[in-house]
């Protein structure tokens, strides 16, 4: 009897290990892919007046004396003053 209990135990250790190692593998596996971006995941594109910019790429402000940059996913703009034209240009 006690040669039968020894397997039961021995087995119910393996189990509990493996099942563990299931739990702890599927948790790391949805941390890491939720948090981290791996490299081939694409990163996240700008929407900016109209138009979808890739991540790094810079284009013009709609005031059009500013620069703006994507930055996964994130528009950044310079802040510059804009100069209005003075009366001689206009003509």
């Amino acid at each position: 009897m006690e040669k039968n209990e020894n397997k039961l135990n021995s087995f119910l250790l393996g189990l509990s290990i493996t099942l563990g190692t299931i739990v702890i593998g599927l948790i790391s596996y949805i941390f890491f892919t939720s948090n981290i971006k791996l490299p081939w995941q694409e990163e996240d594109r700008c929407e900016y007046a109209g138009w979808a910019y890739a991540h790094g790429e810079t284009f013009d402000s709609t005031d059009g004396c500013n620069i703006c940059v994507c930055n996964d996913g994130v528009v950044a703009c310079t802040e510059r003053a804009c100069e209005s034209p003075s009366p001689e240009d206009l003509n």
